[in-house]
């Protein structure tokens, strides 16, 4: 089972990505997307972030979402921008929706809350026709393996002023398995007010290192084409392992 965002967990998702994103990868997907014409899907659409700008920009895409609360979000937002979707409830993992789709879009770090990635990516080619085209962006917690936020300690990991005053937060805590190369975080989400809100959650994030993604994808019937460092396609490196950046590499493969 994939982890899904719940509650404030969900409310506040957006405002955060929101307050430090401006809108990179929305243009990236959809550079991405004009290669690859027909249906796509957006993998973990969330309340259509990302979505939502593609489809105003004339691309069909449809979305796949476990949160309900995230769902709920989704369509409230579609309806108040007047703008006609598609969303999918189900698990990325195993989710059946009776047809294929030109590309998939796996975007802001989706892929590392799967179980199984194996199996994961296996799934995914099923949904993929022939040529079909996958856009991933994965990230390396570099902050936590180099012990820039220690283990087990509190930390301020998002604050966003809200649209009506009210100040959103989050505060984290994580532990390191290095053996099977996960960061296990627990969150605890607040929003001020005369009745302040609070929710905690737990969230486990999987990471990769390059040579070891690209071996995963080929071997679930992937070609990779382009790999890229940052949002940049101008930065790419031949082991990006050894290079110095922000740790968020993007990948363009191909169904075989």
């Amino acid at each position: 089972m994939s982890q899904p965002y719940l509650s404030l967990e969900a409310e506040l998702h957006d405002a955060f990505w929101e307050a430090e994103d401006d809108g990179s990868e929305v243009r990236l997907m959809a550079d991405f997307l004009s290669h690859f014409p027909g249906t796509a899907l957006e993998i973990g659409a969330g309340s259509g972030r990302l979505m939502l700008p593609l489809v105003e920009q004339g691309f069909a895409v449809e979305g796949l979402e476990l949160s309900l609360d995230m769902l709920e979000l989704g369509r409230l937002r579609a309806k108040k921008l007047k703008i006609p979707v598609i969303f999918h409830r189900g698990d990325m993992s195993n989710w059946q929706g009776g047809m294929t789709y030109a590309a998939l879009l796996a975007p802001a770090f989706t892929f590392q809350l799967a179980s199984d990635p194996s199996r994961t990516l296996q799934h995914w080619w099923t949904l993929l026709r022939p040529g079909g085209g996958l856009y991933l962006t994965v990230f390396m917690p570099y902050a936590e393996l180099l012990g820039d936020l220690p283990e087990n300690h509190w930390y301020e990991d998002h604050k966003v002023t809200l649209p009506d005053g009210r100040l959103g937060l989050l505060e984290t805590r994580h532990q390191l398995d290095m053996e099977n190369q996960l960061v296990k975080r627990q969150h605890h989400y607040s929003i001020s007010g005369d009745s302040p809100l609070h929710h905690e959650s737990e969230q486990t994030i999987r990471w990769f290192e390059h040579a070891q993604l690209v071996d995963l994808l080929e071997k679930s019937g992937f070609r990779v084409d382009r790999f890229f460092l940052d949002f940049d396609p101008a930065f790419t490196a031949k082991n990006p392992d050894r290079e110095s950046f922000d740790g968020i590499l993007t990948y363009h493969a191909t169904r075989l």
